[in-house]
């Protein structure tokens, strides 16, 4: 493994660096993280990948010395590198430096709380890389499934793609947990770390630039989800304004005042997309039949988001920081 070394943010960061051994790694995975063990669990099921000695690891933290111990023990993988930030408030930039820094052709936007479920994980991703498809999608597994706020935060957010549906070519897909290609990325994305940040602006211009997307549910993923009733709804609520306030960062005063006209069908947008595979999950899985009026508490929740969202402008700095807690230490809210 070549030995762990830190790239630093503040300084100008080439698209494409230089590896020290010949062979460069076949996927880059983009974690960002605050401390150790907020990605332990993670780390221990990639060093457990068929493919392990061909990943590599990329650490995103403005806290690269608290890694120290951690980095010499990761002999499994191809590398490991920290990517020093100035602070972790915001998580596109974290992306952006980090895939900007990535040695691989593809890059896997990981999570604290997403867990590779089986060991061909990156070995089935990889493999549909080198297809040509330019994002790769796997199959999400529910990781704490024994609470029906679990279910329903986990239904929303991913209930597209559950990975008992279909492989096939797909249209929309996730931003995180998604296995994308370097290049298609920073050629789609004018300002990288708005696309990586909140919202769809990144998978509409990589739709419109003419990219491939494929569901690949053999590539299976456990995703956590918090399970505790004020922190699920504030989660829905953040997370449905920050999409709104990222989106709309461009548009015209006519524009935000049409979305906020429309704003009772955003749940019925959101509920759309999910809700013949969360029935099916419910009646497959013998669920709890009360999971269903929760999808739609949370749409709700997610739709009044965006409604306030799409009336302000600018950034906000209080809500990411509280978005940003949730997506490092999910684990504390479960």
């Amino acid at each position: 493994m070549e030995q762990p070394h830190n790239i630093d943010a503040g300084t100008d960061i080439p698209e494409a660096p230089q590896n020290i051994d010949s062979e460069l790694p076949a996927m880059s995975v983009v974690l960002p993280a605050d401390k150790p063990e907020t990605i332990r669990g993670v780390l221990n099921r990639l060093q457990k990948q068929t493919m392990a000695g061909q990943l590599e690891i990329l650490l995103a933290t403005p806290y690269a010395s608290a890694f120290d111990e951690l980095l010499p023990a990761l002999t499994e993988f191809h590398s490991v590198s920290v990517v020093e930030l100035r602070d972790l408030n915001s998580l596109g930039e974290a992306r952006s430096v980090a895939i900007k820094a990535a040695l691989a052709p593809c890059v896997f936007l990981g999570e604290t709380h997403s867990f590779a479920s089986v060991p061909e994980w990156a070995e089935r991703l990889i493999a549909r890389h080198r297809e040509g498809w330019a994002v790769i999608v796997p199959g999400f597994r529910n990781a704490n499934p024994a609470h029906l706020l679990s279910w329903a935060g986990f239904l929303l957010d991913y209930g597209g793609w559950l990975e008992d549906q279909p492989a096939g070519e797909i249209d929309y897909w996730p931003l995180n947990n998604s296995c994308c290609d370097r290049a298609a990325i920073l050629e789609s994305a004018d300002d990288l770390t708005h696309a990586l940040s909140y919202g769809d602006q990144l998978i509409l211009a990589m739709r419109e630039s003419g990219h491939k997307v494929y569901f690949e549910p053999k590539a299976a993923l456990s995703h956590l989800n918090i399970s505790r009733w004020k922190e699920w709804l504030d989660e829905n609520w953040i997370g449905g304004h920050l999409v709104a306030r990222y989106r709309s960062r461009d548009w015209s005063l006519a524009r935000r005042w049409v979305y906020v006209c429309a704003a009772p069908a955003i749940a019925v947008v959101l509920l759309g997309r999910i809700w013949r595979p969360s029935w099916q999950a419910v009646r497959r899985l013998d669920l709890p039949i009360a999971i269903m009026p929760t999808l739609l508490l949370g749409a709700i929740a997610k739709a009044l988001g965006e409604l306030v969202g799409y009336t302000h402008f600018g950034t906000d700095e209080a809500s990411e920081r509280r978005m940003t807690e949730y997506e490092l230490h999910k684990v504390k809210y479960t």
